[in-house]
């Protein structure tokens, strides 16, 4: 009977080709073992530094640091916290490794400020902030991750073994309150904020008088459309409670001196009667859905757009081999395990949407950075 230890012992011979060899000093060949490569060692070790990240915004470390008038010693961070002073103290270490902090020595005291890029991205009062994005990450996607083998076995999302919840009754406790319909759409805002002016100018959109947003959230992608097309009446098509939320993401008048032809309306774009417009948008919105509601959706789209109309898709394309980009085979694996979607590739948006009638589809691939292309079509 061959038991594990035995298969591991055997591995070594099985393999032996891979290894290199050594002298002893008797003048004997030893097999040693290669190294492990950086590539395998840094996919082993990554969701430790996802975690690290997550921990630290959630103990406030970089808020607390920023609303501090100087640099903090271990003794004042692990007090504000109410921590270990030598957990903390690993923590805070931890941190500056990952280029998250600055440590320095004063007074022959060490002492830890936010590095300049926690100061931009991780602290709530920054105006590029993704605290919301990290927040919903530590709560959701992390958890969720931890089921992905039985997502890859059955094809579904993983809400009810992770949650004890549906999908659906998971966003409806998320939407329970105004302070988690606040949390979950800051999460969504903190991302868009970073693509929408790469979105919008992917394509010249001036001689379009209306434009919806469908499923706009709090109206990131309407707010940046009225800076670069000042003529343009906006409408911003979301469920009730997030349009009742909306309020608290309007942005500085001066900054959006145009946002008076931003409006809200309550409504579904799994629904026919959408808001009248020449220019209809999806942003990250199909990438959610499988693909008989990706039509369906689709099919409302056209119904309600007039001849010559647009409609301009935001979504992360896969190469056409699907090997790539890494991001966006990651996301794909996120749809699955929270919506049951994936991404797609240029040539399977083009495909579904011709046959939804659309015609004069162009594609637009967008800066790496911006981690989003666009697609824009029309109704014959």
């Amino acid at each position: 009977m061959q038991t594990i230890a035995t298969r591991a012992w055997r591995i070594p011979q099985l393999i032996r080709n891979i290894y290199t060899t050594r002298v002893s000093a008797v003048g004997k060949n030893i097999t040693v073992s290669p190294p492990l490569p950086d590539k395998l060692h840094d996919l082993i070790y990554a969701f430790r530094e996802s975690k690290v990240l997550f921990a630290a915004c959630d103990l406030g470390i970089f808020d607390i640091l920023q609303d501090s008038d100087a640099p903090q010693s271990v003794a004042d961070m692990s007090s504000k916290i109410g921590s270990n002073a030598d957990a903390t103290a690993c923590f805070m270490d931890t941190l500056v490794a990952l280029e998250l902090l600055e440590k320095t020595k004063q007074d022959g005291s060490w002492l830890y400020s936010n590095s300049n890029i926690t100061k931009q991205f991780l602290t709530k009062s920054s105006p590029h902030s993704v605290y919301g994005y990290i927040k919903h990450s530590n709560e959701v996607t992390y958890p969720i991750f931890g089921n992905l083998e039985s997502a890859i076995r059955e094809g579904s999302n993983q809400w009810m073994r992770t949650f004890n919840l549906s999908s659906e009754d998971f966003f409806k406790s998320s939407y329970n309150t105004e302070e988690d319909r606040i949390r979950f759409q800051s999460a969504m805002h903190s991302t868009s904020q970073h693509f929408c002016h790469a979105v919008v100018t992917a394509f010249d959109l001036s001689s379009f008088e209306n434009c919806c947003d469908l499923g706009g959230g709090m109206g990131t992608m309407a707010y940046t459309l009225c800076q670069y097309y000042p003529n343009m009446k906006i409408t911003v098509c979301e469920v009730q409670s997030v349009v009742d939320s909306a309020r608290h993401f309007h942005p500085p008048l001066e900054d959006y001196p145009n946002q008076g032809n931003i409006s809200y309306v309550v409504g579904n774009f799994f629904q026919t009667d959408l808001p009248k417009a020449d220019l209809y948008i999806l942003s990250r919105i199909l990438h959610d859905w499988p693909i008989e509601k990706v039509e369906l959706i689709l099919s409302n789209v056209i119904k309600c757009l007039p001849s010559g109309g647009c409609l301009l898709i935001a979504e992360a394309l896969l190469d056409e081999d699907k090997t790539g980009p890494k991001s966006v085979l990651l996301q794909s694996l996120n749809m699955l395990l929270q919506m049951q979607g994936r991404e797609r590739t240029a040539e399977e948006y083009k495909e579904i949407l011709e046959n939804k009638g659309f015609v004069d589809i162009q594609t637009k691939k967008l800066e790496p950075s911006v981690r989003l292309d666009a697609i824009l079509c029309r109704k014959a």
